[in-house]
């Protein structure tokens, strides 16, 4: 079996132009206006979160393991969040959304990107992803999906190709031959 080996690029608002909304220490500069606190608050705008149903919050903990991604996915109707928080980075590997019949990523534009502690990213519709990876030490992302996305992926009894509960997720083994394999 073949390998796309990526090596990581610090994530920054540059570089994730594209894949989604980079999240950091800078806030979003808007209109927003409230009229407490403000000596001590600087107010960010709205970020664009897009979901179906009902938004669903949570923390998961993510081990090192191996680093292949054998998975990817996308969603239509949600933007997904994923923040690093504690003292530890995260890797994630995304491609941008495809309008192909069948809808498939381009392997040739797969990239990887390092989080630093305390960052993140909101994704935009359709792009690839598969879950966070933990680089060297254990690492809690706090998530932010659709009630309909967690509850699909609590269906699956076994890892398989998914195309419900707007969950698209496909095994690059299957469709390309190919895993995509971090060096760090």
């Amino acid at each position: 079996m073949n390998a796309i080996e990526l090596r990581p690029i610090p994530a920054n608002p540059e570089t994730t132009r594209g894949y989604g909304i980079f999240i950091g220490e800078e806030i979003k500069q808007g209109e927003i206006n409230i009229p407490f606190y403000k000596h001590s608050v600087e107010e960010g705008d709205n970020f664009k979160f897009q979901y179906r149903d009902r938004v669903v919050l949570r923390t998961v903990r993510i081990h090192p393991d191996v680093y292949e991604v054998k998975w990817l996915e996308r969603h239509s109707h949600l933007t997904q969040l994923f923040v690093g928080i504690g003292q530890s980075p995260f890797l994630m590997v995304l491609s941008p959304p495809t309008n192909d019949t069948p809808a498939l990523p381009r392997l040739d534009e797969v990239v990887c990107f390092s989080f630093s502690p305390g960052t993140g990213i909101i994704l935009d519709l359709g792009v690839w992803h598969d879950f966070p990876l933990a680089i060297s030490a254990p690492v809690t992302c706090l998530t932010a999906n659709s009630a309909e996305v967690v509850e699909a992926l609590q269906k699956i009894r076994e890892p398989q190709e998914m195309d419900f509960g707007d969950i698209y997720k496909i095994s690059l083994v299957g469709r390309f031959g190919k895993t995509v394999k971090i060096i760090l």
